[in-house]
């Protein structure tokens, strides 16, 4: 299979032939191990550059050949060519248009299909950040419209219940309640059917697409945080709160997050939407189970709020210490460790218990990132995995004596 992949974009007097006689070789493999050669052809177009012609052919014959899959192979392999390859091809495509406005009339189309099932949510994302390397300001125009079109409005049905009195007149005038450029929530009209799954999960889309704009704009992306960061509370403030938003929330904020952690210059920036990023993630860790801890979510809201922690400005001592008091309130309030191993059993398969010690040394490290401007000294908080400390309960009373005795 290697010899076959370095072939099929090798040069030589013979030009396509050679490269497509590589290309069958690979496709003779897959009779015998289809996934396996999938999971190439996955990653080779991941990397988010234009595929050679040669792998277009053998994506061409593996799709045509009626004979190569049986039905069950054949529903998995079209499965995966959706999500891996027509959206990532898609992208590329558009990545490479050089109108703007034909960029816009795809990606704006594209958006109008179904937002029903995660793969093509996930897929209509990555599309949309691909075409944003070269085509970000069309992309960005697109995404606002999006977000201002009927369906989305009828969407947010939850935007009518939260708003504020004092933001009526803001709506009254066709503004949203964050400012102009945030969509207005009209009346709903009768009829509407505000369950629609091709609609219902729409703001999800968002959500992961403006993810991977900050993803794949590299070092175009510190002018834009600021602008990403508050389409993306909008979304998680008033659409329909349920499982899929919440990851579709936090997947986004650590894909910007790892774009900001690349951008050169981050820690001359200062990111006016932090504060009310971190109320988000306040809320959310408050809507976490007490009663049990194999939850990704917590661990990923700790691990976001310790790297907005080392972003410019920092906080003030108000929002610091609501902030330590949620964090601590996530994980003090979990039962004790024999409690959850015992309540792990009834699982067909158990969580890891160890993971309450990774919340802890987030928290930790979030503690840290922030009491380091607050004077304390470098390395008088304790760890969960410093020698000494038996047991996460007794590393989390020495952490918080020495949180508060900064405070």
């Amino acid at each position: 299979m290697k010899l076959a992949l370095e072939n099929m974009t090798k040069s030589t007097e013979l030009e396509d032939t050679f490269q497509d006689a590589a290309g069958n070789v690979l496709v003779g493999i897959c009779k015998h191990s289809w996934r396996a050669v999938a999971q190439h052809l996955e990653a080779e177009l991941l990397t988010g550059i234009f595929p050679h012609r040669s792998l277009l052919y053998v994506m061409g014959v593996l799709s045509s050949d009626k004979e190569l899959f049986n039905k069950e192979d054949k529903a998995s392999w079209e499965e995966l060519l959706t999500q891996a390859f027509l959206f990532t091809y898609y992208g590329l495509i558009l990545q490479a248009e050089g109108n703007g406005a034909t960029v816009k009339t795809h990606l704006r189309a594209l958006l109008e299909t179904s937002h029903q099932w995660p793969k093509q949510r996930e897929g209509i994302a990555l599309t949309m950040g691909l075409a944003a390397v070269q085509h970000l300001d069309d992309v960005w125009a697109i995404l606002e419209q999006f977000g201002r079109s009927a369906p989305i409005k009828w969407s947010l049905h939850s935007f009518s219940q939260k708003v504020r009195a004092g933001d009526l007149r803001d709506l009254a005038k066709g503004r949203g309640p964050q400012g102009p450029d945030t969509p207005y929530l009209p009346p709903t009209p009768r009829g509407q059917n505000l369950e629609d799954l091709r609609w219902k999960w729409a703001s999800s889309t968002i959500l992961l697409a403006y993810g991977q704009v900050a993803s794949r704009a590299r070092a175009h992306i510190l002018p834009w945080v600021d602008n990403i960061l508050s389409r993306m509370i909008f979304y998680f403030q008033y659409s329909s709160w349920d499982e899929t938003l919440k990851q579709s929330f936090l997947t986004a904020i650590l894909m910007l997050m790892a774009a900001i952690s690349r951008g050169k210059g981050a820690h001359s920036y200062e990111f006016s939407q932090v504060p009310e990023l971190l109320q988000c993630l306040m809320v959310l860790m408050e809507k976490e189970p007490q009663d049990t801890l194999c939850t990704q979510s917590r661990q990923q809201t700790l691990h976001i709020i310790c790297s907005l922690c080392k972003l410019r400005p920092p906080l003030d001592l108000e929002k610091k210490s609501q902030l330590l008091s949620a964090c601590f309130r996530s994980v003090f309030a979990l039962p004790p460790l024999d409690a959850l191993e015992k309540h792990s059993c009834l699982f067909l398969e158990p969580p890891n218990i160890e993971v309450r010690c990774l919340s802890s040394r987030a928290l930790s490290s979030a503690c840290c990132s922030r009491l380091g401007r607050a004077g304390c000294p470098a390395g008088s908080l304790p760890s969960p995995h410093t020698p000494g400390w038996g047991s996460v309960g007794s590393f989390l009373a020495a952490l918080s004596t020495c949180v508060f005795a900064h405070l």
